[in-house]
């Protein structure tokens, strides 16, 4: 069901329902393993002018999403290579 369909079947808002959708997510994907990752794979996606490019980084193992940054090119990656040293992951 889409967002606006689950708000109308319960009778709440649209933002309420997206409040609790997105409170799951995070709850849910915020810190992904990123000790184990062997293979990544990069997409840039464009939003359009209001919201420009988002870079997503995957886990090619397990088909996961494990960052999401705003903008697009290296400077998008910075907070996931961090990560990655916080836990010890690069060389």
């Amino acid at each position: 069901m889409t967002i606006q369909a689950v708000a109308r079947h319960l009778g709440v808002s649209w933002d309420l329902v997206k409040g609790i959708q997105k409170d799951n997510l995070n709850k849910r994907y915020r810190l992904p393993k990123l000790a184990k990752i062997k293979r990544i794979a990069l997409d840039e996606i464009y939003q359009g002018k209001k919201l420009g490019y988002l870079t997503i980084v995957l886990d090619l193992q397990r088909g996961a999403v494990i960052f999401v940054g705003n903008g697009k090119g290296a400077d998008a990656l910075i907070p996931f290579w961090e990560a990655f040293e916080t836990i010890g992951c690069t060389d």
